[in-house]
């Protein structure tokens, strides 16, 4: 980690590292430590899809680069609706385990973690990309999360990455997955729910019609307006009906870019990894193949980064 302030032409790469440890885990459930039976999968397949991530030519020339983690279960969305997310089992012991470890993990690369209670990563990542964008810099959101698709914008020079796909989404992939710009993603989210949210959304516009309704009227409160003058249409009166349900399925899936993060960009300038000490990290938890195919042979007592010769 290297304090560098961000200016005009740099390039930002925010990884959603609640749903890279989530990936590594499910790709990888019952691997454990060889010495004492202790969960490994969710680190080994963090870790692993971390450094592919960081190396990955898709997103070269990032001069700025964090890892964004939920903090918690609950957030200021709870207060508006109880309901939120409550469908959700509880993360198992098998994965919370190993929480510590995977931000010990981004610490050893070393590469910067931010989170923050009462927030999810979504609003963090928001928040910077609005930050970045307000300096001059391009951002890379490293996630596959739809939410985030609203951040997308070709003219701020804000793009995602989705590292299973290799895919980098702009104006035009957002549009291809939502039917909308951008822009009206979020109206769309209003309007359609999400049932594994429990964003409960307009009852009777589903993820088919709630695009069309968005690209023909507009959002959530231009719609209401027309129901207000006289409109007939049949899905701008069903959401004029569950108007109170339009709102709040508006507040809960948009993106808090204001959140007061301590962090600040500067402190997310890219550095060489440490690869002695990432591997270290990693024949400690027994993930000696994880640690021969990334650091080589680099060792405590002979330190060699990426790019030096072995």
């Amino acid at each position: 980690m290297s304090f560098r302030p961000m200016r005009s032409g740099d390039h930002l790469l925010l990884i959603d590292g609640s749903g890279l440890l989530w990936r590594g885990y499910h790709a990888n459930a019952k691997v454990t430590r060889s010495s004492d039976g202790h969960p490994v999968g969710a680190i080994a397949g963090f870790c692993g899809r971390l450094w592919s991530l960081l190396e990955d030519r898709a997103i070269a020339g990032t001069t700025h680069a964090a890892v964004i983690f939920d903090a918690g279960r609950r957030n200021w969305r709870h207060d508006l609706s109880p309901a939120y997310k409550a469908n959700r089992p509880p993360a198992p012991d098998e994965i919370t385990c190993q929480f510590q470890a995977v931000r010990d993990a981004c610490g050893a690369l070393p590469i910067p973690v931010v989170e923050m209670a009462g927030y999810e990563a979504d609003d963090l990542i928001a928040t910077y990309t609005r930050r970045a964008v307000g300096a001059g810099a391009a951002v890379t959101i490293a996630t596959a999360d739809k939410d985030m698709m609203q951040l997308v914008s070709d003219a701020d020079g804000v793009c995602m990455f989705d590292q299973a796909k290799r895919a980098t989404i702009r104006d035009e992939g957002v549009f291809e997955r939502f039917g909308v710009p951008p822009a009206q993603v979020l109206d769309v989210l209003a309007i359609c729910g999400d049932a594994v949210d429990n964003v409960p959304g307009v009852p009777g516009i589903g993820a088919k019609g709630a695009p069309a309704l968005v690209r023909e009227f507009g959002g959530v409160e231009e719609i209401l307006s027309l129901a207000a003058g006289g409109s007939k249409h049949k899905h701008v009166l069903r959401v004029a009906e569950h108007a109170d349900l339009a709102r709040l399925s508006h507040r809960l899936a948009a993106l808090d870019a204001t959140v007061p993060v301590t962090v600040s960009l500067a402190h997310f300038g890219r550095v060489e990894p440490d690869l002695a000490t990432f591997g270290a990290f990693l024949r400690h938890w027994d993930l000696d193949s994880v640690a021969a195919r990334i650091c080589g042979d680099a060792s405590p007592d002979e330190p060699r980064r990426r790019g030096e010769a072995a």
